[in-house]
C-alpha cells in the first residue's frame, strides 16, 4: 500500500525531498538493484506528465531523493497536482511507494 504524502511546492523555486524508506519490522529497506520514477499530473486522466523525475537512490541509507527544478515547478500554474512514486524491482515487480496531492503556491517573481 502506497505511503500517501501530500507536498506543498512553490512554482519558480526549487524542491528537494528525501525519504528513509523502512521495512514493517523498522529495518532499512534493501534497495539494491531498485529503481524509481515519480510524476506529477494535473488529474489522473492527464496524457501527459507536468513533471518525469528519476529519485536518487542510497542503498546503503535506504533513501530516496528527488529534486523539482525552479524551471519544473514554473510550469505548475494550477492550484493542486497529483502525484505517485514508483519502484521498480530487479525482478520486475512494481511498488507504488508514495502518492498524495501538491499545493501550488503561485509563482509571483518572474
Amino acid at each position: 500500500m502506497a505511503i500517501q504524502l501530500n507536498l506543498y511546492v512553490e512554482a519558480g523555486a526549487t524542491f528537494d525531498r528525501s525519504l528513509v524508506y523502512r521495512n514493517p519490522d523498522k529495518t532499512l529497506f534493501d534497495f539494491t538493484g531498485y529503481t524509481a520514477k515519480l510524476q506529477v499530473r494535473e488529474t489522473i486522466s492527464s496524457a501527459n506528465a507536468a513533471i518525469t523525475v528519476i529519485p536518487e537512490i542510497d542503498v546503503e541509507a535506504a533513501t530516496l531523493t528527488w529534486r523539482f527544478s525552479a524551471t519544473q515547478t514554473s510550469a505548475l500554474t494550477k492550484s493542486t497536482y497529483i502525484y505517485a512514486m514508483e519502484l521498480y524491482a530487479p525482478d520486475e515487480t512494481v511498488i507504488r511507494l508514495l502518492e498524495g496531492q501538491i499545493t501550488v503556491s503561485p509563482e509571483v517573481v518572474k
